[in-house]
C-alpha cells in the first residue's frame, strides 16, 4: 500500500503512454527518448545522477536530436 496524495494513476499510468518511449545513450549519458517519423530522436528526459549534466543545453527536454548527430 503505497500512502501518497497522487491517483492510482498518477503512479502507475494508463498503461501504454510509455510504450512510444525507448531508453538511449547519447554522448554517454543515459536519455528517455521518442522516435519521430522522419527518423530524429526527441529527448525525454535526461536518466542521471550527476545534477551538472541537467545544466548542459543539450539534454534539456524537447532537444530535437537529428540522424546526423547521432552518427558522431
Amino acid at each position: 500500500m503505497l500512502y501518497t496524495p497522487l491517483s492510482y494513476n498518477d503512479i502507475h499510468g494508463l498503461g501504454n503512454e510509455y510504450e512510444q518511449f525507448e531508453v538511449m545513450e547519447y554522448q554517454n549519458r543515459q536519455c528517455s527518448v521518442q522516435r519521430l517519423e522522419n527518423g530524429d530522436i526527441k529527448l525525454i528526459q535526461l536518466l542521471s545522477t550527476d545534477p551538472q549534466d541537467f545544466l548542459l543545453n543539450d539534454f534539456a527536454p524537447g532537444t530535437i536530436i537529428s540522424n546526423q548527430r547521432l552518427l558522431r
